[in-house]
């Protein structure tokens, strides 16, 4: 009881700051995906969105973004050309890519254990579940405001509520440079021999494992509500998720859906589109100037809860 009154103060106090456009769409729009680090061979050219360290060596290293706080190679293979197109991209990613830019609102990545029967429940079970909560839930209604100032870059009726899923062998040679940036997306991963199913959103990014039994309605129903609720219109590194390698300009592909004349704001200006003036029992309102130590107060307060509720979650995952 005290666990999901605490869920619905922390909501309370964080969605004061969020604009009407779901999640999975401004993360697509607005959350840019941050570089991993690649050791190659000196001389070689690499593309793609890495920082690159030339070195003495005849491999091809991979390390997450700096952001992620780990130094650890999570993959590497002898330095070649088949290898290093490995690394940027891949069938999974390349489908993953395609399902995202062509509207859906997440793709579920079920990461197979071995077992057949457990992966095969575990399938099954997140095939049914999200096809249930796409009868049934609802994107929020997108404010007229929040499309001028470009927060989002399509019209209400373009955007849709819609879930997939794609199994994928943890041993795919083809796909080993991705199962690797799965399973470093957390910690302890590669400790459990269980099914995982990872939903990937905006420009491929991973909103959380869950594991083996931490697949369960309640979990899914978290993840699926988070990605198409109201967005905080936050900075990317405030919400959950680890990026991924995708060979997308995901930039150029936003443009090109966006409607005739939309311009997106850089994101240093998205602040400034928010609402300045705050309404309090009735009086008349404040101006901007008046507000900056109750508006960071809340921020704060908002982002201490939004901890909270991830770590529980994330109790509720394994």
């Amino acid at each position: 009881m005290l666990r999901r009154s605490f869920v619905v103060f922390v909501f309370a106090a964080t969605s004061a700051f969020a604009c009407s456009v779901p999640v999975f769409r401004y993360a697509l729009e607005h959350w840019a995906a941050d570089a991993y680090r690649v050791t190659v061979p000196k001389g070689v050219k690499l593309q793609g969105n890495f920082n690159i360290t030339e070195a003495d060596t005849g491999k091809i290293e991979l390390r997450q973004p700096v952001s992620m706080r780990n130094d650890q190679i999570i993959w590497s293979a002898d330095y070649s050309e088949a290898n290093a197109k490995l690394l940027v991209d891949s069938p999974a990613r390349r489908d993953i890519a395609e399902r995202l830019a062509n509207g859906e609102s997440a793709v579920w990545v079920m990461l197979e254990c071995g077992d057949k029967g457990k992966d095969d429940v575990a399938a099954k079970f997140i095939d049914e579940r999200l096809e249930y909560l796409g009868g049934v839930m609802e994107l929020p209604a997108l404010d007229a405001q929040d499309i001028k100032n470009g927060l989002v870059s399509i019209p209400g009726d373009g955007l849709r509520l819609a879930f997939s899923t794609l199994r994928l062998k943890r041993d795919d040679a083809a796909e080993s440079a991705f199962v690797a940036m799965l399973l470093a997306s957390e910690p302890d991963l590669r400790d459990y021999n269980e099914p995982m199913v990872f939903p990937i959103f905006g420009q491929g990014r991973v909103l959380y494992a869950l594991v083996g039994k931490g697949i369960k309605v309640e979990t899914v129903d978290h993840a699926a509500q988070f990605l198409i609720g109201s967005c905080s219109c936050q900075v990317k590194e405030q919400n959950p998720g680890v990026d991924i390698v995708m060979a997308v300009d995901w930039k150029k592909m936003v443009k090109a859906q966006a409607m005739p004349g939309q311009q997106l704001p850089e994101l240093s200006q998205i602040a400034d589109l928010l609402p300045q003036t705050v309404k309090i029992e009735g009086k008349t309102e404040e101006k901007s100037e008046k507000r900056p130590v109750r508006l960071d107060w809340r921020i704060g307060l908002g982002l201490v809860g939004l901890l909270v509720v991830i770590r529980l979650l994330a109790g509720l995952r394994r």
